[in-house]
């Protein structure tokens, strides 16, 4: 997952002309964050929040030169000491009486950091604890020499409150509902809430509907002097089970963002997941009506198989391989160029190897990667309630009486089956040719590529995933020719590894490449091939080998002795646990006692992430052991939720499904950002994200449906900030004592550690499809909808444009509609206009959901006179 750490940084490399650079905002004196959370603010914005009745927030938005300081609003020194003004210089005015402030607070971090162009915009927050309490409904006001113009709020009952935390797509009505309430102060330490009650609110009406006190949900697990997240407190609305759209209210704090309570709210995750692999989908076009986010078929020619002449290829396998001595087992030589792999090339020239899915923010295609897609996606299919059955998910097959679900895994595997040579070995990747990334072109626009070398890792994760699909009652039923030809390639792959662990032995079989498959060498990759053949053919001897190598309670089965479950060890042990469940194998065939321990394994990983989960703050599964080493990175929230979903199918346990709502939750919003961790989702949304599409097409959103991570350690270097996105932090991440939170640490810019691959879709799809299987949007009949955008005449310079949507057969009432065109910012609107800025060709976009999922596109070409 770390394969874009190097991403060409301190590489001018995107083309400068890319036209969501120049969006249109609005003058920094006008900007209202509330008046439409796409926009990113200006700097020289400013405005107060009204926190509770006791605290107040000043927010500005600064930027600097670089390798130079803050000019405005400096109140750190080089040693990352606070020197605030005196509180008195400092005056509240609460409908015109004064108000004394007793105390000062400060944190400070930069808000946006665009990779392509310097753009620095820095978050400074001032808050102020007032000596008294500020009425509702008063005007406030601060005067300070600090600020040069007025800055003014009102203490309104239903304002937008930063401290409320919900899952802002919703809650299904007969599953646990859950907000957190908190807030993080910098200097000051956490927001006190006055008075612990909350009220569900509908949003029409504003009217209570449901009441319940707030209770403490405290963070377990830092080692921190002054521990994060102990002023959590939880909202429990469960019992209220009406459909509606509704607001949390916090007495004294205002309002959340709207959310519903609906039986759609899976099929909308589930929906929006699928539309995310839908635009990773290689070898094809991503098209009208199923996006916007548009591009012709890509990379569908032929990648050379290189030879020594392909001296930038033989140099970057030197480079990926020039750790192996790391590894003691590693006794074959480095893989330093094609001549030194132990498994030369067959085919010679080109080799076709057009489809499955681009693993990741980039365009190349990792075979292990595949592997594990398809693993997922079968195993959900084979294992999870009602998988199978779903044929609405929004994408091109949907209605076609087939399983969206098993078409997404076969669209991987029929590129996997292509990755394998006449020896029956496999490809290690598909790789740009000339060089490591494509980032500066739409997919479609893609580089030459290129194959790596073979080796025993891959090949063994192709074998398996191959030999799943083949023996999966439910693929073979819909795909019979398909699955006969992927269970000879399956068969064709094993002799391979059985020809090289005889050649060269169980170690020196093994050689490095990156450190895809590197985790346990190819162990538990041969683990999960041997369980995968024996489960589809009932080779006795691949038994005997999964018997006689794998013991999946050993410490040597986890990662870093506590992570269950992963990688190929984990596939191995849900194949071998659901083998009988799913129809593969009779129980009689199994061997009792490794299938107990591998049953443990299912159960203990599920109740490490309820674990995990119960100690969070916020309810999701981040693990308590990166806390205590105060790690962060490529933590995705509902790929977690994966391991909860298998362990329920062995044991019903109410910590479950708690968890995997946590999980959810937090995904949805419910962070102490507010912010969506997958794209085209929530009020609040990310613009600059790890994707080479979405750095290189014409929008300020990327694609919907790519999940992000959602904690990070901190920010990265940069090109065009070097480290200064981390030293403005104040407090630091790095302080030893009182950091800056984990969950808080978030920045709308280009961060490697947040960047998905397609294992972390592919288990949150499979999660929420089983979530979406019990619901009525089971049976829901959708595929696409065809929609148009309508012009108001006047397209001259200078003046107002009228846009409306009109979606065939669907109601637009309750869709939040996303607006974009060209040279202005993003907006949530039904009916849109925006002013004309210069002639010559334009677009206009238009992105319509629904509350269950359902989208629909529109796009216009027109030309400004």
């Amino acid at each position: 997952m770390k394969r874009l750490q190097l991403w060409l940084i301190g590489a001018a490399f995107l083309c400068a002309s890319v036209s969501h650079l120049g969006a249109q905002e609005t003058p920094a004196a006008d900007f209202n964050p509330d008046a439409n959370t796409l926009a990113m603010p200006p700097v020289g914005a400013h405005w107060l929040r009204v926190l509770s009745p006791t605290v107040l927030e000043l927010t500005l938005i600064t930027t600097k030169q670089a390798d130079a300081p803050p000019t405005q609003w400096n109140f750190v020194d080089d040693k990352s000491q606070l020197h605030l003004p005196a509180a008195d210089t400092f005056q509240v005015l609460s409908n015109g009486k004064a108000i004394p402030v007793a105390e000062l607070g400060f944190k400070r971090r930069p808000l946006y950091a665009p990779l392509v162009k310097r753009d620095l915009r820095i978050a400074n927050c001032l808050y102020l604890k007032l000596a008294q309490p500020i009425t509702e409904n008063a005007a406030v006001e601060v005067k300070s020499p600090v600020l040069t113009q007025k800055i003014v709020a009102k203490s309104d009952v239903a304002r937008l409150s930063a401290a409320i935390h919900v899952n802002q797509i919703g809650y299904a009505p007969l599953l646990a509902k859950k907000a957190q309430v908190g807030l993080y102060l910098g200097s000051l330490g956490e927001l006190e809430i006055p008075t612990p009650t909350f009220q569900l609110v509908d949003f029409k009406s504003n009217k209570e509907v449901f009441a319940g006190p707030l209770t403490p949900r405290r963070d377990e697990g830092y080692t921190y002097t002054v521990k994060p997240y102990q002023q959590v407190w939880e909202a429990d609305f469960s019992a209220y089970q009406t459909p509606g759209q509704y607001r949390l209210r916090v007495s004294g704090l205002g309002v959340s963002y709207p959310f519903f309570i609906n039986d759609g709210v899976a099929a909308a995750f589930a929906r929006t997941y699928a539309l995310g692999l839908y635009h990773q989908r290689c070898g094809t076009e991503n098209a009208l009506p199923f996006t916007r986010f548009l591009h012709d078929k890509c990379h569908v020619a032929p990648a050379d198989v290189p030879t020594e002449d392909f001296t930038k290829i033989q140099a970057k396998l030197a480079s990926m391989s020039g750790d192996f001595k790391r590894e003691p087992r590693h006794t074959a030589p480095q893989l330093k160029d094609t001549a030194a792999s132990r498994y030369p090339f067959v085919r010679a020239g080109k080799v076709e190897v057009a489809g499955g899915h681009h693993d990741a923010g980039d365009y190349s295609k990792y075979t292990i990667n595949s592997a594990q897609l398809i693993h997922h996606l079968i195993f959900a299919a084979d294992a999870l309630p009602g998988v199978a059955a779903l044929d609405n998910l929004g994408l091109p097959e949907s209605g076609d009486g087939q399983s969206d679900v098993l078409q997404i895994a076969k669209w991987e595997a029929d590129f996997l089956a292509k990755m394998q040579d006449e020896d029956g070995g496999f490809y290690f990747l598909v790789y740009p040719r000339d060089r490591s990334y494509e980032g500066d072109v739409t997919p479609d626009k893609g580089d030459p590529q290129v194959v790596f070398p073979k080796t025993t890792s891959v090949t063994a994760a192709a074998t398996a995933a191959l030999a799943q699909a083949a023996s999966s009652p439910v693929f073979r039923k819909q795909f019979p020719a398909t699955a006969t030809v992927y269970l000879e390639k399956a068969k064709k792959g094993w002799a391979f590894l059985q020809r090289a662990i005889a050649a060269h032995g169980r170690d020196g079989a093994y050689q490095k490449i990156t450190h895809y498959g590197d985790t346990f060498l190819h162990d538990d990759e041969l683990a999960w091939a041997a369980t995968e053949i024996f489960l589809a053919t009932g080779d006795a001897s691949a038994h005997e080998q999964v018997l006689k190598n794998f013991d999946p309670a050993s410490r040597e089965a986890t990662k870093w002795g506590w992570v269950r479950l992963f990688d190929a060890y984990g596939c191995a042990i849900r194949s071998y646990v659901f083998a009988t469940r799913s129809g593969r194998v009779g129980a009689e065939k199994l061997n009792a006692a490794h299938l107990q321990k591998c049953e443990e394994q299912i159960l203990l990983g599920g109740q490490d992430q309820a674990n995990w989960s119960r100690a969070n703050a916020y309810g999701t599964s981040f693990p308590t052991e990166s806390k205590r080493f105060r790690n962060g990175g490529w933590y995705f929230p509902l790929s977690s939720a994966f391991d909860l979903a298998v362990a329920a199918q062995l044991k019903a346990a109410p910590q479950w499904m708690e968890s995997i709502l946590g999980n959810l939750n937090f995904e949805g919003g419910a962070n102490p950002n507010n912010v969506s961790f997958v794209t085209g989702m929530g009020w609040k949304r990310q613009r600059e994200i790890v994707h080479q599409y979405a750095q290189n097409d014409r929008r300020v959103l990327p694609p919907s449906g790519l999940p992000l991570g959602a904690v990070q350690e901190g920010f990265p270097y940069l090109d065009k900030y070097k480290k200064e996105l981390g030293t403005l932090t104040f407090p630091s991440d790095g302080d030893k004592d009182n950091a800056y939170p984990f969950y808080d640490r978030w920045g709308d810019t280009f961060n490697t550690s947040t960047e998905f691959v397609i294992i972390n879709q592919a288990r949150g799809l499979a999660t929420l499809a089983w979530l979406m299987a019990a619901t009525p949007q089971a049976k829901q009949p959708w595929r696409a909808a065809s929609a148009k955008i309508i012009l108001s005449p006047n397209l001259k310079i200078g003046e107002t444009v009228a846009a409306k949507l009109q979606v065939e057969n669907l109601d637009l009432n309750g869709a939040q509609i996303v607006w974009e065109a060209m040279g202005q910012e993003p907006v949530f609107t039904r009916d849109y206009s925006f002013t004309l800025r210069q002639p010559g060709p334009q677009w206009i976009e238009a992105e319509a959901l629904w509350p269950d999922g359902r989208r629909a596109f529109a796009i216009l070409e027109f030309e400004a006179r």
